[in-house]
């Protein structure tokens, strides 16, 4: 995916995730609740949101990554089969035909299964590091979060 459709994913998620904060904030304020600190609640929200933001545009990223390399997996062997034809109708004599033609046939083979496999790591290390990079993104954010409680529950130790 390219850095302009990232930032644009991020950008519409950023003002969805503004104008349900103007809504919620309208309802707490409605509700007065004593100690609550909703900028605080409401700026931890948004990291949230930010993060899954994030998240999913480096999932589509990935996934994208990986329908470009079947396509170009796909293309690869229909110019190898494209290539396979040609050698077939360009032999002379029957034996030299078979000959050929087996030749190719365990060239092209060799050929497809050494790229297929190739192309099937390429695109397992593409899910991983995928996957290894939105799992530090939620990783960080229950961090965080954990963090945030911590602090919350030691300003109310403070105040008893």
């Amino acid at each position: 995916m390219n850095e302009s459709a990232t930032t644009r994913i991020s950008e519409d998620a950023k003002d969805a995730a503004k104008a349900a904060t103007t809504q919620i904030r309208e309802i707490f304020e409605r509700f007065r609740l004593p100690g609550f600190d909703f900028d605080a609640w409401i700026e931890a929200r948004q990291a949230d949101i930010d993060a899954m933001s994030k998240a999913t545009a480096i999932a589509y990223s990935g996934a994208q990554s990986i329908s470009e390399k079947q396509a170009e997996l796909l293309k690869s062997a229909l110019g190898e089969l494209n290539a396979a034809v040609k050698v077939r109708s360009s032999s002379e004599t029957p034996g030299e035909k078979i000959k050929d033609i087996t030749k190719q046939e365990t060239e092209l083979v060799q050929a497809t299964l050494s790229r297929t496999l190739s192309g099937m790591k390429e695109m397992a290390e593409a899910v991983q590091k995928s996957q290894t990079e939105i799992y530090e993104i939620a990783l960080d954010r229950a961090r965080s979060n954990a963090e945030q409680l911590r602090a919350l529950f030691q300003k109310d130790k403070e105040k008893e």
